[in-house]
């Protein structure tokens, strides 16, 4: 590996639609602050270029390693395109403990192991036209083990990489063939190995949609053969929303499932730990991996996101991006369904007339092992780009906002309003309105903004004018998508890695045992590297104590720990523990087996009893409680037997409410923050979901948006936005 500052290069558009071509400027720390949208947390950027793309791969594929150490991106380099061109792209990572960008190879599409340091990506090593074709051992798969340092070829001729299982015994990738008629594969993980076919059996896949569990050994794909669910298909343009047909199968592609429709759901990912097929454009939602047919579609967060993916290891924390797949990134708690928005990302491509590719600006967020870090890429200036949000119904000669206080006096604003993306001036500005409108510049249609959209600053989307002129002129597909070689379109910015940080590592925990002090891990403490030891508030560590290091305590006082992440984030103090005598403090590498983060807390007519005591009473409540924070869930028992359960959020709000009957869960609903009621599930005694219903903020009124009626997990009727949809086969019609 070879630690480098970011050198000039000469970049292609990703798609012929990333615009422009160029060399950027020299980059290789962290860029930390905080944004002028204001409400965020701490956001690092990792990369600043905006001549040129960089992309921390799909939303559903990793980019952190498992230790949290590294970030992997691609650099979209001279000569190639994002998808297969030769000689296109650099591999990256990003060292968050050294706070170091070092280029691996020429490459693309990294990607981790789920256990290791161990990075994968594709190189192309015969040059030549990208128009003409590549044989199978002029692409190499390599083997990067960050660790050590080592880099071995572990095969030939994978056109497109996908993920290992999830002990890390293969890796998983598409062979040869056309777009829709690839073959899948597997390599085995050991130099010079040959890869495997999987699925030979089954006929065509679809590009991209296998995906490997990270947790279990299982592939969901989709079914790209399932009658009347081709698009290309005669007879398929009566189905009134986008069904995805999934099936399961083992790791050498046997033992495939039948297909499980997934309506309305276009983008998926596993979480973290693989429990759930998570199920993108809709209500944060997911099936079991081992409940998948017949499977439930639990609502799992209050809160609608587009693209949709891991965003810890442990499963806990979802993300993804609430409108389409350009944020806000949106982030979802499984413990209590809670579900709110982290920032905005503005990330958007202004494109003339009706044409789009979301591709090249799509914010592709995942999150950290541990969920205390959302990684995502954009193509606006986060730290100096202003905005505002719409507070009224915008008309064709004024938009009210919240403020303008950072926008200059006169300019030009972007308007995203679903897949509209207008750019207007204004003349003059008020405190809180743009006045004297001119809409729909440079060919872009006009937008109808709507209360709680934003607007941002075209200026902060632009290359500065000096950068741009030193660029190679734009292709002739670029001028045919944009029609205007000099349009202030072709000047727009490619997208940087950035890094937000959602929430503080856990605090480790300190007990005394055996004579010895021990310190737990925190509950989640996959990125953590080590910790420090405060005593009455005074730090005695000079460096992080590492899992498995023992520590001579002398002084008598007050102790605390603090974990400490690669990246350096630190966790809040853990307990006090006072300490009198000299003792051996042991820092465990996990905690102990008779140790637990929650306990329960029995009560009857306000007064703490036993278990045996609670059950047989008439009314009782169990009180679940967490060491650090608090009672987590509440549970409501008649005679022993379970009616009620909260689950709560860090701010103390029941989130997530279940109900049962005779013991049996039959209704579960979710709220968010602001007590709005977001979803309802019904169950039957068998404990399948019989109806689901979703609110939403409709033409500015809270109301039902959609409800669904299921048979044995299986959709069955549908009213949408008040229109009614019903099965009739393979097909849905319209009532």
């Amino acid at each position: 590996m070879k630690t480098v500052k970011r050198s000039p290069v000469v970049v292609l558009s990703a798609l012929l639609s990333l615009l422009v071509i160029g060399p950027g400027p020299l980059f290789s720390q962290v860029d930390r602050f905080m944004p002028r949208q204001g409400g965020t947390p701490e956001v690092w950027r990792i990369t600043q270029d905006p001549t040129s793309r960089d992309h921390a791969n799909y939303h559903n594929t990793q980019c952190f390693s498992p230790d949290g150490r590294y970030i992997c991106y691609t650099h979209y380099g001279p000569g190639g395109t994002e998808r297969g061109g030769r000689n296109a792209a650099e591999v990256h990572l990003y060292d968050l403990h050294m706070k170091k960008d070092i280029l691996i190879a020429e490459g693309d599409e990294p990607r981790w192991a789920n256990n290791h340091n161990w990075l994968f990506y594709r190189r192309i090593t015969r040059t030549g036209p990208d128009d003409q074709p590549v044989d199978e051992k002029s692409i190499e798969v390599m083997w990067l083990d960050v660790d050590k340092g080592i880099t071995k070829r572990i095969g030939y001729g994978l056109q497109r990489l996908k993920e290992t299982d999830y002990l890390d015994r293969w890796l998983y990738g598409y062979r040869g063939g056309r777009r829709d008629d690839m073959e899948a594969v597997r390599l085995p993980i050991h130099e010079d190995s040959r890869s495997e076919p999987i699925l030979s059996h089954l006929g065509k896949i679809q590009l991209d949609w296998m995906q490997i569990n990270p947790g279990h050994p299982v592939i969901i794909r989709r079914d790209y053969t399932y009658p009347d669910f081709n698009y290309s298909s005669p007879g398929t343009g009566d189905i009134p929303f986008p069904a995805r047909h999934h099936t399961k199968f083992n790791l050498d592609g046997s033992n495939e499932t039948s297909s499980l429709p997934v309506m309305e759901g276009s983008h998926f990912s596993w979480s973290g730990d693989g429990t759930y097929f998570l199920c993108g454009n809709g209500i944060m939602r997911g099936i079991r991996w081992d409940e998948f047919l017949p499977g439930n579609i639990h609502f799992l967060g209050a809160i609608r996101c587009g693209d949709i993916c891991r965003a810890s290891r442990s499963g806990r924390w979802i993300c993804g991006s609430t409108e389409s797949g350009r944020g806000p990134l949106a982030l979802a708690d499984i413990r209590s369904g809670d579900g709110w928005i982290v920032m905005r990302t503005f990330s958007v491509i202004c494109f003339p007339g009706s044409e789009d590719n979301s591709g090249v600006y799509d914010i592709d967020a995942k999150g950290s092992p541990d969920g205390t870090k959302i990684t995502f890429v954009s193509n606006y200036d986060l730290k100096n780009g202003p905005s505002a949000v719409i507070t009224e119904d915008a008309t064709l000669e004024r938009i009210v906002v919240n403020s303008t206080d950072p926008f200059p006096e006169k300019g030009r604003l972007v308007a995203v309003t679903g897949f509209h993306r207008e750019v207007l001036s204004y003349k003059r500005k008020t405190a809180n309105s743009f006045e004297d409108l001119e809409r729909g510049l440079y060919g872009t249609p006009v937008s109808s903004p709507l209360t709680g959209q934003a607007v941002t600053l075209f200026e902060s989307r632009l290359i500065p004018e000096d950068e741009y002129k030193k660029l190679p002129p734009p292709s002739q597909r670029t001028l045919q998508l944009f029609k205007d070689e000099n349009s202030p379109l072709l000047r727009q910015r490619s997208t940087d890695v950035y890094t937000v940080i959602v929430r503080k590592p856990d605090s480790p925990y300190l007990m005394i045992l055996d004579g010895s002090i021990e310190l737990i891990p925190g509950e989640n403490h996959g990125e953590i590297v080590g910790y420090h030891i405060l005593v009455n508030g005074t730090r005695i560590t000079g460096a992080p104590l590492r899992p498995g290091q023992r520590f001579s305590v002398k002084a008598p006082g007050k102790y605390t720990a603090v974990a400490v992440e690669w990246s350096g984030l630190e966790s809040a103090e853990s307990n006090p523990l006072q300490v009198e005598n000299s003792r051996i403090l042991k820092v465990l590498l996990d905690r102990p087996a008779d140790f637990t983060w929650n306990r329960d807390r029995w009560m009857v007519n306000g007064k703490e009893v036993s278990a045996e005591q609670a059950k047989k009473s008439g009314e009782a409540l169990k009180e679940i409680v967490h060491v650090y924070d608090g009672v987590i869930h509440r549970e409501w028992y008649e005679w022993g037997q379970i009616v009620k359960r909260h689950d709560l959020n860090v701010e103390g709000k029941a989130t997530r409410r279940l109900f049962y009957q005779n013991g049996k869960l039959a209704k579960r609903e979710l709220h968010n923050r602001d007590e709005r009621h977001v979803s309802t599930e019904f169950f039957d005694p068998e404990g399948y979901i019989t109806e689901t219903i979703e609110n939403s903020l409709v033409n500015g009124k809270w109301k039902e948006y959609s409800h669904w009626w299921y048979e044995k997990a299986v959709a069955v009727r549908a009213v949408k936005n008040g229109v009614e949809y019903q099965k009739d086969g393979n097909r849905w019609v319209m009532k």
